[in-house]
């Protein structure tokens, strides 16, 4: 398998800067003080929890953005295990000095 680095790179620069996986119908609350720490490795307590931020229903939302972005991790974790099997290639000219 041939990779052109060149043109990956060209690919991701122009890629837009986004949201890949869109957090629209999810708490803000639950996302900004709940799953993004978390997600950080701080530790979070249940004193800490403001449970009327959010309503019982928000947390399925939050359940199934979580999921999403799980699955996109792993398939960038699966494209970058991909790249670095690719082995490195012999130019047919000298491009440096």
């Amino acid at each position: 398998m041939k990779l052109n680095l060149k043109l990956l790179s060209t690919r991701f620069s122009q890629a837009k800067e986004q949201l890949y996986v869109p957090d629209d119908g999810v708490n803000p609350y639950l996302l900004e003080h709940i799953l993004r720490p978390n997600l950080e490795g701080e530790f979070l307590r249940l004193g800490d929890i403001d449970f009327d931020a959010f309503e019982a229903d928000d947390v399925p939302a939050l359940e199934e953005y979580y999921d999403r972005l799980y699955k996109t991790s792993q398939n960038l974790a699966q494209f970058a295990q991909t790249v670095a099997r690719v082995p490195p290639a012999p130019k047919a000219a000298r491009v440096f000095c």
